[in-house]
């Protein structure tokens, strides 16, 4: 990715923090990077896809940060962090996880970003499928516990992110669910 799309790409997420996704437009986000609206679409074409290639973005960063963050981890810190990761520690974080949920919102219209959130989704399931095999190989329906989980960790941060817990609380829920598992 060149540095003009890095800025581009890191517009369209401000222009998502500021105003929301519907306010995301050729325009926005050109006035945002500070390029014309011609490169902008010379190189995505539409606002649909300026928008999806923004999310693959996303979700490439978060498979390169996960990587980057449990080289050389045991299992039980990389099941630790693939689920807690999304839970919004720090004001940037909780901004990058606000629009995340923007393209959540988004997909239910949008088969598009619909499935690239799935496949996300379905590598985060199997990898703490993967994990929890290995952690615990007595646990019967592995895949079943892994989508708890995931369940379990997505809806703490949403209640992080609207104000009904605390990150704390949310850390302590998710840390216990864990702790059944042994």
């Amino acid at each position: 990715m060149t540095t003009q799309e890095i800025d581009i790409v890191a517009a369209v997420w401000a222009v998502m923090a500021d105003q929301g996704l519907a306010a995301v437009s050729m325009r926005t986000v050109a006035a945002a990077a500070g390029v014309s609206v011609g490169r902008i679409q010379y190189r995505y074409g539409t606002k649909d896809q300026l928008i999806r290639a923004s999310l693959e973005t996303m979700l490439s960063g978060a498979e390169e940060h996960h990587v980057e963050v449990t080289h050389g981890a045991d299992g039980r810190a990389e099941l630790w962090e693939l689920l807690s990761h999304p839970i919004p520690r720090a004001e940037n974080a909780r901004r990058g996880v606000a629009i995340f949920h923007q393209y959540v919102a988004a997909a239910s219209n949008d088969p598009e970003l619909a499935r690239l959130l799935a496949e996300a989704k379905a590598g985060q399931e199997r990898r703490v499928t993967q994990l929890l095999r290995q952690l615990e190989p007595g646990l019967t329906q592995p895949r079943t516990v892994a989508r708890s989980l995931v369940a379990t960790a997505d809806g703490l941060t949403q209640q992080v992110l609207i104000g009904a817990i605390s990150v704390t609380t949310a850390e302590r829920t998710l840390r216990r669910s864990l702790a059944r598992l042994s």
